[in-house]
């Protein structure tokens, strides 16, 4: 009897531990995948600013990471200095096979909740391809009543696509739902925010176009406070492009610096999120500064830039900023710094450039991606062939973090702790250094991104 009670004992106790592990086990939440030519051994999960985890690579360039207790949401991995965003539910178990030589339109998801990311994928794809469409472009030069009847066509393509997929879909999120109406949507409704703009300048004419009181009808569905969505760029990108447009209604100029005030001033009104105002009165700053290719400091500017603001840290380093300007600046001598190259071997900065007209373009890529930077070098050292483009990344530590693809790799160098080139970029804000034959420096801090650099180069190489 007792070895019969004892038999009974242990199969309800391994149907229990059973029992258990299953439950644990459809409790949890899966994301992985496969790497396909991976640049780092790793791959990053993030929510907002917040890491949720390191998924490391194994010797197939795998990776998996479980997770209890997961909240639903809209998160974003990184990988090398890519990254895209995807969506998440509790006890989703999605897998990501991408290659990155092709990074977004090799990304594929699969298993539990990919349809709803693979969807997001093919609308961010949609509106890249739109982008760079010139029949589309040429649009800006119709008439208001023109222009929006295409848009609006455009806009349907995009209402019918998610009406497809939401009748395929019979449980999606309300939040996921939002952000795939923002994603499909607001890129297009960037057109609408950039036409008077585009329409004065296609036309050549003095003033913007007259508009009707419902061109703008969709802004009455939009909520510029969603600090949750702060990390989406198709809404941030949308909303800047909105402050612009209220800006260039003023009569300003984007030469100005009256203009950059009064965009600060625009996001102050309009924003009553603190965390959403601090981070774009921070992006409007720099960018004015940036796009001015020059180091000349907007003092207006900034002194608006510094009354608004409350984030602290984010004053910190735009004094930062104004410190660096104002320690390596046009006129003076470059000084001697060392870079490192992908072997780890020293190089003196002064005999990188010697007797050659430079263009040191020192980057960061928290700022910048290392694709935007091939394609851009690649154009500039074209165009100006008789130019020396030195690469130095500022952020690195080692020579595994170099090179970028499609730059020569003996052009490529990056700077550790001890380089005397920190004392000059304490905000490690990305920073392009014109330098001529004699080793003076003919522009401090000028932008690869800059519609102004193609003729600081210009001269440059005339010199």
């Amino acid at each position: 009897m007792n070895r019969f009670l004892k038999y009974c004992f242990s199969l309800v106790a391994l149907i229990l531990i059973g029992s258990c592990t299953t439950s644990n086990k459809e409790n949890l939440t899966y994301f992985g995948g496969k790497i396909i030519h991976p640049k780092t051994d790793f791959v990053l999960l993030f929510q907002n600013d917040k890491l949720i985890d390191s998924l490391f690579l194994d010797k197939e360039d795998k990776f998996i990471g479980s997770f209890k207790d997961f909240n639903e949401g809209f998160y974003y991995f990184i990988h090398g200095n890519e990254n895209q965003y995807i969506y998440i539910e509790p006890k989703d178990s999605i897998s990501i096979r991408l290659n990155t030589w092709d990074f977004d339109e090799s990304l594929v998801f699969s298993g539990f909740g990919a349809e709803k990311n693979n969807i997001l994928i093919d609308c961010f794809l949609d509106n890249e391809k739109e982008r760079y469409n010139h029949r589309i472009y040429s649009f800006y030069g119709l008439e208001p009543s023109d222009f929006k009847a295409k848009i609006d066509s455009l806009l349907h393509l995009r209402q019918v696509k998610i009406d497809d997929f939401k009748a395929r879909q019979t449980e999606l999120p309300e939040n996921y739902s939002k952000i795939l109406e923002i994603v499909a949507k607001y890129p297009i409704y960037n057109r609408f925010e950039r036409y008077p703009a585009k329409y004065r300048d296609i036309n050549k004419t003095d003033g913007f176009p007259k508009l009707d009181t419902d061109f703008y009808s969709y802004r009455n569905n939009i909520d510029l406070n969603n600090s949750d969505l702060m990390y989406l760029r198709s809404y941030t990108q949308y909303i800047v492009n909105r402050f612009y447009n209220n800006v260039y209604a003023k009569g300003l100029s984007n030469k100005s610096n009256e203009f950059t005030v009064a965009l600060l001033n625009t996001i102050d009104e309009s924003i009553t999120s603190e965390k959403l105002k601090n981070t774009f009165l921070r992006q409007m700053v720099v960018n004015d500064f940036l796009d001015k290719s020059t180091c000349s400091i907007n003092k207006e500017a900034f002194y608006t830039y510094f009354k608004l603001s409350t984030d602290i840290e984010d004053k910190k380093e735009i004094q930062r900023l104004i410190n660096d300007v104002k320690s390596l600046h046009s006129g003076s001598l470059l000084p001697a710094f060392d870079v490192l190259d992908f072997t780890n071997a020293k190089h003196n900065i002064k005999k990188l450039t010697k007797n050659k007209n430079s263009v040191i373009y020192l980057w960061n890529p928290n700022y910048i991606s290392g694709e935007y930077l091939s394609s851009r070098i690649n154009y500039l050292s074209k165009e100006f062939p008789k130019l020396n483009f030195i690469g130095v990344k500022i952020s690195s530590s080692s020579a595994n973090e170099i090179p970028i693809k499609g730059i020569d790799i003996k052009q490529q160098f990056f700077i550790d702790s001890e380089s005397e080139a920190n004392e000059f970029l304490t905000s490690q804000l990305p920073r392009v250094l014109l330098l001529n034959k004699k080793g003076k420096i003919v522009n401090g801090y000028a932008s690869i991104s800059s519609s102004r650099i193609h003729k600081q180069l210009k001269t440059l190489q005339k010199d």
